[in-house]
């Protein structure tokens, strides 16, 4: 139990290193986890699809609005302008959010994207986004005191985990909105 213990250590302190990965790993296996869960599975699809598109669109604001306001305010351990979240991660930009509500699959299909993100993909994502992505900016840390873009050293090796996390957190919470069941409820997220 000791050792345990002392492997636990470093991952808390580690927020700017590996609890990174591992947040972004948790959240993407939350998001899997409604798609491979037989139940979740059924009751999404169910809602999802006998919403109208009005329906579909009122819980993808919602929800999505609220993680936008905890990232823009720092409840979630980071911080940029709400311009600089939709360039980030445009999956949750208000031009795609209309897309989604309209084309159900389309939603789903960009979930299970989401997913099969890897730290490789989004590094490479952001290396070719680098030019519209220049003036992006994220504070993050105990009192926001790392600043960094795709321009700083090592910038792009930090945003990219901080990508597949935010994007995973938001497209998690419309299907707790849907299912009523919360990710930090399911077994991977014990202790996490």
């Amino acid at each position: 139990e000791e050792e345990e213990e002392e492997e636990k250590e470093p991952e808390e302190e580690g927020e700017g290193g590996g609890g990174l990965h591992r947040h972004a790993d948790l959240y993407q296996k939350s998001l899997d986890t409604y798609f491979t869960d037989p139940v979740f599975n059924q009751v999404f699809h169910d809602r999802w699809f006998k919403m109208a598109e009005e329906g579909r669109m009122a819980v993808i604001d919602r929800t999505f609005d609220a993680m936008v306001q905890q990232t823009i305010t720092n409840t979630s351990g980071y911080k940029m302008s709400k311009a600089d979240l939709y360039l980030l991660c445009p999956e949750i930009a208000p031009e795609r959010r209309r897309e989604m509500a309209k084309k159900p699959e389309l939603f789903i299909d960009t979930c299970k994207r989401s997913v099969a993100d890897t730290d490789e993909k989004a590094k490479k994502w952001l290396e070719e986004q680098q030019a519209v992505l220049a003036n992006t900016q994220i504070a993050f840390g105990m009192r926001l005191q790392f600043q960094i873009s795709v321009n700083t050293e090592g910038g792009i090796e930090v945003m990219a985990p901080i990508r597949r996390l935010l994007v995973a957190e938001t497209f998690v919470c419309v299907f707790e909105a849907l299912t009523g069941k919360k990710a930090a409820e399911m077994p991977h997220m014990q202790g996490a």
